[in-house]
């Protein structure tokens, strides 16, 4: 273990890389106790305890035409970002997903020669694989949450690291959906996840195509409807779109909980995805972005497999359907919604097991286990 106050600058800039931020953080809290963390994040990160300098809903963008509109704003949010951990001068800068706020201001940071750890790999086996040797100019250590994204570094200066994925750990092998059912007040019924997405503009463009698909699908008072979300404003959110449509739809707290009891999920694409798959629930996923980066995504090849979801991508092949962008229509989801419900579920839970035994790490906190090791070996050869 490192010797002396550990210091840790930590940028996670979406909900997803909230918690995963946040376990870090505590991870690295128990085992150097007495360390110093500046971060930025949302409610999860906050809950640790440690110094927020900036919450992550200021970073709540999606899609390259809606990062240039906001361009400004990010643009200055970030350099008082980096100010604010040069003068933190922390032993490391860990930047939590989220690679086009994350790589911007790890460059600045490595010319003020702070060392950089980068924690989930983007998505290089999907898209632009060649990023990897821009990304040896200014990441040091990459710490990986699959375990086939460490070969994909063998030819760089990363040192790439496969810690697990800590959804895999939270969430059990087995999951028993009547006792998960039990903790959202749900006794006989079956339950349908809503999850849109906890980005404002994800929220306001599937919801309502989400709606309108559980209305033509026609479920009888055997179902009940449930979504969750990150924070009371995005709850309102969706609740409004609800009653517009005139959709009876409860809220819980928790979306792992609802996950873990839900029969059915009808959710957008991201980590959401892959925390269904790890509940083992049946689910179709949904994806739509605007127009113009669509456009340059599908002119300049920037799409690199047929599928999209982490479910499909883990397992290689489509393991749940996918509908997204023009595809993306009420009778297409809902033919989509019927075909999962309907059919026998055994086989793909039992493959969902598999993938998700793949994604558990040594232990339950490798991934600070791996930043102290980083910390201890870069402290050693300054010494030297």
């Amino acid at each position: 273990m490192p010797q002396g106050v550990l210091k840790v600058a930590l940028v996670a800039g979406e909900a997803s890389s909230d918690l995963i931020g946040a376990n870090l953080i505590n991870d690295l809290k128990t085992l150097s106790p007495g360390c110093e963390v500046v971060a930025v994040g949302g409610e999860k990160i906050k809950a640790t305890g440690v110094k927020v300098i900036q919450d992550n809903e200021a970073f709540s963008v999606m899609g390259l035409f809606e990062v240039l509109k906001d361009l400004p704003r990010l643009l200055k949010l970030k350099k008082q970002i980096v100010a604010d951990i040069v003068s933190f001068n922390p032993d490391v800068f860990i930047g939590v997903d989220s690679p086009d706020l994350n790589f911007s201001i790890a460059k600045s940071l490595k010319k003020h020669g702070i060392s950089v750890v980068h924690y989930v790999s983007p998505s290089v086996w999907a898209w632009r694989p060649k990023r990897v040797f821009k990304m040896q100019q200014f990441i040091d250590c990459l710490l990986t949450l699959f375990p086939f994204e460490v070969p994909i570094y063998q030819d760089t200066t990363i040192t790439a690291q496969f810690v697990g994925h800590p959804l895999a750990t939270r969430i059990p092998l087995k999951v028993d959906k009547q006792i998960a059912k039990q903790k959202i007040g749900v006794l006989e019924q079956k339950v349908l996840a809503v999850l849109p997405g906890s980005r404002n503009r994800e929220i306001r463009k599937l919801m309502p195509l989400f709606c309108q698909t559980i209305k033509q699908l026609g479920l009888n008072d055997e179902w009940r409807i449930i979504s969750s979300n990150v924070n009371q404003d995005k709850v309102n959110m969706v609740q409004s779109i609800a009653a517009e449509y005139q959709l009876d739809i409860q809220m819980v707290d928790s979306a792992t909980e609802l996950l873990e009891a839900a029969d059915f999920a009808l959710l957008g694409s991201g980590t959401v995805a892959l925390e269904a798959m790890l509940c083992k629930t049946p689910m179709v996923v949904a994806y739509k972005i605007s127009p113009l980066t669509w456009w340059l995504v599908k002119t300049f090849k920037m799409m690199k497999l047929p599928y999209y979801s982490l479910p499909n991508v883990l397992y290689g092949d489509f393991l749940v359907p996918e509908v997204m962008q023009k595809d993306l229509t009420i009778d297409n989801l809902t033919a989509n919604c019927q075909q999962v419900i309907n059919q026998p579920q055994q086989k793909l839970i039992q493959t969902m097991t598999a993938i998700h035994q793949s994604l558990l790490p040594e232990s339950d906190n490798q991934a600070a286990l791996a930043v102290l090791e980083f910390i201890e070996q870069r402290r050693e050869n300054s010494a030297c």
